[in-house]
């Protein structure tokens, strides 16, 4: 499976490097031999549900930190994004889609053109909170040592650069420490 994630994440890259005239090869020097994770997540069933908060989540809102996150076939519904209208949107996904997340390494190479993509996953309704939610993600990292200076076709008038100069290592470092997972 984690090959073939990561080959179908090469080819949607490539498709991003098109979309940002850029070579339709730029990602693959970065993303070969990269820090690239696989990842099930158990969603543990909610045992009493009417002890839960109103506003309790599954998983609250945030971005991945890599390039794009590909999720594969979820056992159940829950899966939200963040709209630019500042919505929640349900993903409907079946069990043969991809769904296709942009994440912060990636918004910051395009300066905020492509932006990150802000999702959660809520509770199921309460006649199915007893039952488990299972998802895979891959997470698609570039090496360590990829240069994630925004690209000069996305800095203008209009659009500033916004980040400061960082590899993929630092940054993703500088994010662990964020969430406490790194000292």
């Amino acid at each position: 499976i984690y090959q073939k994630l990561e080959e179908n994440g090469k080819h949607l890259l490539r498709a991003i490097a098109t979309y940002l005239e850029l070579p339709i090869d730029y990602f693959d020097k970065h993303v070969h031999n990269g820090n690239s994770i696989l990842r099930g997540i158990h969603y543990f069933p909610i045992e009493n549900p009417e002890a839960l908060p109103d506003d309790a989540v599954r998983a609250g809102a945030h971005e991945d930190i890599n390039l794009i996150t590909l999720l594969i076939g979820a056992s159940a519904d829950g899966l939200e994004v963040l709209t630019r209208s500042n919505e929640w949107l349900p993903i409907k996904a079946h069990h043969t889609d991809i769904v296709v997340n942009v994440g912060d390494m990636l918004q910051r190479l395009t300066n905020n053109k492509l932006r990150s993509t802000t999702h959660r996953v809520v509770n199921p309704p309460v006649e199915l909170m007893k039952t488990s939610r299972f998802s895979v993600p891959f997470f698609l990292h570039p090496r360590s040592d990829m240069d994630l200076t925004s690209l000069p076709s996305t800095i203008d008038a209009e659009h500033p650069k916004v980040y400061s100069d960082m590899t993929a290592g630092e940054y993703l470092d500088e994010r662990l420490r964020e969430i406490g997972l790194k000292k």
